[in-house]
Parts: C-alpha cells; sequence; structure tokens
C-alpha cells in the first residue's frame, strides 16, 4: 500500500516538473487577470451605529396584572404563566419590509444598483446584501450597512434607527387607540350600570328601611365585591391579550386560566356553603340578599372602574407621546478604511486556486492518455 502510495506521488510530481513551464504559465495569467480584476473593483465601506433600548417602567397591562396578585393569593389561586418581556421583540421592526423600502426609496437605491422598482423583491434582496443587524448579549443593536460611498453608508445607518423609531412609534400608537376606544366604551357601560344600581339601592334602601347591614354581611359583601371585581376585571383583560396576541398566545392562555379559576370560585362562593356559614349565599333571607345584591353590585362596578382608568389615561397618554425606542449610543460615522473588496485573499485564492486546477486537470489529462495507450496494448 505505502510502495503504491510512493509511486503514485512521484509519477504526480514527475508530471508536474514535465509541465512547470505550462504550470507557471497558467498560474500567472489567472493571477495577473485576479490582480486587474481586483484593482478595479470598487470600494466598499461599512458604517455602523450601536443603538440601545431605553429603561422603561411596567406597562399598566403588567401592572394591572400584578395587583390581582394578593387577592389570588388570598382565595387560594397563585398567578398563572411566566415573566413576558413583551409582545415582540425590536428585531422584528428593524428586519421589517416598511423600514428597508423606506431607506430604499428615500436614497433611490434602485438606481445605484441599476435594478428598477418594478423588480422590488430583487431589489430588496440586494440592499439586504449590505445590511447586516445584530442584536448583542448586552441588550444593544448593532447595524452595519456597506456601501461604495462611505458618506451615504454612515447616513443610511442613522436613518435605518430613525425610521424604525417612527414605524415603532406608529404601531404604539395605534394600539393605544385601539385599546383607549375599547376601554372607553368598557367605562361608559360600567357609569351606566353604576347609575342604575345606585337608583335601585336607594329605591331598595327607602322602600324596606335597610341601611347597613350587620359585621358578617360586611365581610361577606367585602369578599364578594373583590372576587366579582377581579372576576370581571380579567375578563376585560382577557378580551384585550386575546384581540392583541390572539387566543392561543401563551400570556392568553395563562390569563384564560386565571378567569377560569375565578369564575369557580365565585359560582362556589354562591352555590356552596361554607363561604357564607352553613348555608349558601343565595340562601340569604329575600330582603337581606337582595339589599347584598345591589349593594355588591355597585361596590363591584365602582371599583372595576376605578381599576380600568389609569390604564385608560396610559392609552390616551401613548396616542400622542413621542417616544424614542432605540436611543443611538454610537452615532455611524464615515468610514475612512475600505471594508471590500479585500484585494489580497483575492490574488492569493486566485494563485493557489489556479494551480491546484491546472495540478488536477494535468494528472486526469494524463490518465486519460494512459488509458487510451492500455486500450490499444489489448486490441
Amino acid at each position: 500500500m505505502n510502495s503504491k502510495s510512493e509511486d503514485f506521488g512521484a509519477k504526480t510530481l514527475s508530471l508536474l516538473y514535465r509541465h512547470r513551464f505550462l504550470i507557471l504559465a497558467f498560474v500567472f495569467v489567472v493571477t495577473s487577470a485576479s490582480i486587474v480584476i481586483s484593482l478595479l473593483l470598487p470600494n466598499e465601506y461599512t458604517a455602523k451605529v450601536n443603538a440601545v433600548p431605553p429603561k422603561t417602567t411596567t406597562s399598566s397591562v403588567e401592572s394591572l396584572i400584578g395587583g390581582l396578585s394578593s387577592t389570588l393569593r388570598d382565595i387560594g389561586l397563585s398567578k398563572l404563566g411566566g415573566k413576558t418581556d413583551g409582545a415582540y421583540s425590536f428585531l422584528v421592526i428593524l428586519d421589517s419590509r416598511t423600514v428597508k423600502d423606506s431607506l430604499i426609496n428615500k436614497y433611490r437605491f434602485d438606481t445605484i444598483y441599476n435594478i428598477p422598482k418594478s423588480k422590488m423583491t430583487k431589489l430588496r434582496k440586494k440592499f439586504e446584501e449590505n445590511l447586516e443587524i445584530t442584536l448583542e448579549p448586552e441588550g444593544n443593536y448593532v447595524i452595519y450597512f456597506t456601501d461604495k460611498n462611505p458618506i451615504r453608508a454612515a447616513n443610511v445607518a442613522n436613518d435605518y434607527v430613525a425610521i424604525s423609531n417612527s414605524v415603532a412609534q406608529k404601531i404604539v400608537q395605534t394600539e393605544a387607540a385601539y385599546n383607549r376606544e375599547y376601554l372607553e366604551k368598557r367605562i361608559s357601560s360600567i357609569d351606566t350600570l353604576i347609575t342604575v344600581y345606585l337608583d335601585s339601592l336607594q329605591k331598595f334602601s327607602q322602600k324596606n328601611l335597610i341601611f347597613s347591614p350587620d359585621e358578617q354581611v360586611k365581610a361577606i359583601s367585602s369578599s364578594y365585591i373583590d372576587l366579582k371585581a377581579n372576576k370581571i376585571s380579567q375578563e376585560i383583560l382577557y378580551e384585550l391579550y386575546k384581540t392583541r396576541y390572539g387566543e392561543n398566545d401563551p400570556v392568553t392562555f395563562s390569563q384564560k386560566n386565571i378567569l377560569d379559576n375565578l369564575s369557580r370560585k365565585l359560582k362556589e362562593f354562591e352555590d356552596k356553603p361554607g363561604f357564607v356559614g352553613n348555608f349558601p349565599l343565595k340562601s340569604l333571607t329575600k330582603v337581606g340578599g337582595e339589599f347584598l345584591r345591589l349593594y355588591a353590585e355597585l361596590e363591584t362596578f365602582t371599583k372595576v372602574k376605578s381599576f380600568l382608568l389609569p390604564y385608560l389615561e396610559e392609552n390616551r397618554l401613548n396616542e400622542h407621546r413621542q417616544l424614542q425606542y432605540l436611543i443611538i449610543l454610537d452615532k455611524a460615522t464615515p468610514p475612512d478604511q475600505k471594508s471590500k473588496p479585500k484585494r489580497s485573499l483575492i490574488v492569493l485564492g486566485s494563485f493557489f486556486g489556479s494551480f491546484i486546477l491546472i495540478a488536477f486537470l494535468l494528472i486526469i489529462y494524463d490518465n486519460y492518455l494512459n488509458l487510451l495507450k492500455k486500450l490499444k496494448n489489448v486490441s
């Protein structure tokens, strides 16, 4: 085996030596051509912008959910679901077609790349070849853009952050407008119910001369109010999550579990003995039970309204306030050194590649000639 390998190596070296001038000429021509081509290639420059998301306070949704935790613990339930850091990563916006198309149109990359806008997919792909977006482990975003013009490369990188902020602002304002409209309708309907129950309670009290229940009824009422207010509030939050993230989203699913458990606890409170005494809530005397129901409904919807008002106000503010969702830490500046082409690598690659190629072709050709000789000898 070793002798065969040595024979093959010796034959190969002998073959290469016999054709050394051809090899040198081929390598020289290819390498020279690569030098000329690399010198003709235009320089390209890569600009970099480094941006960080701002430190923000917890959103109203998370605050409202957090406010439920103490009550849920009191009735034997724990907060379901894990921590959520928001609906999506900012990379979704940075990598969006909207941002890319805005920059393509602003800088007229269709004329720079000589690709008409009628071939937008091809134009966008060419733009993306010069774009790189990374999310670093520290939490900052780095955007690289490569262009033949160093000034344009820096401008595009900086504008990428500005346009992404604008798109994010529009998304937040649209979401805030929807939430505001939804909450205004719910609070308006709650105000109507409060008016109805307040009027009913006043008439019932005057008719039956009931103005203050005993201490047990107060305790029952307080528990009933908290439980039912949390159930109604959770229903509203569940509808918001379902509309915002979808019914199958993990966050929506966890809120549905909380709602189901609250509904079960409320039904047990109303139908089973033990919460009020050795009898269910519905077995209270007709007059006392009706007073308790009206009082509980009034307090329930009053508490729900106060529960939702801060979230409504925050969405009203979000509709109009301007925020920076990415803050530029290191602004992109026109690079003073090219990033492409790597001329030395092109020349070295051509040199070694041409040598390997000609050697391979010579070996194949020599084996072909030897095969023809053997066939002639056989015949």
